[in-house]
């Protein structure tokens, strides 16, 4: 079994399963989780390269996450795509600037295993 690479963080766990399945059929291993506040944590445990993060989430939103991420020097250099309904989100919240990929959803799956193959590399 190859290694799990990409953390799914994201409340809907309808949407996390289908991207699990979408990157499953591509060869990457993937988790997933619905609280914001553990990943920092998971991506410790996991050495995990890159997350696919949903910004609106309940309590611990993906922005918290984003800067969680960013101010830890375990996780500074975690790779983030950011997923969201939201295609203004960068407009609302500036320190997101520093994310690699903005993907909106609905996402077309071909597409998504596309961008996620690239950030791997």
């Amino acid at each position: 079994m190859s290694a799990i690479e990409v953390l799914i963080v994201e409340d809907s766990m309808l949407i996390a399963n289908a991207i699990k399945i979408i990157l499953k059929k591509n060869s990457i291993e993937s988790i997933t989780t619905s609280e914001g506040q553990n990943v920092v944590d998971i991506v410790k445990k996991n050495s995990i390269k890159l997350i696919l993060l949903d910004l609106m989430m309940p309590g611990f939103s993906g922005v918290d996450v984003f800067k969680e991420m960013k101010k830890d020097a375990a996780t500074k250099n975690v790779k983030i795509m950011i997923l969201t309904a939201k295609t203004d989100a960068v407009k609302w919240n500036p320190e997101l600037k520093g994310a690699e990929k903005f993907m909106s959803k609905p996402f077309d799956n071909d597409e998504l295993a596309s961008e996620v193959k690239k950030l791997l590399k």
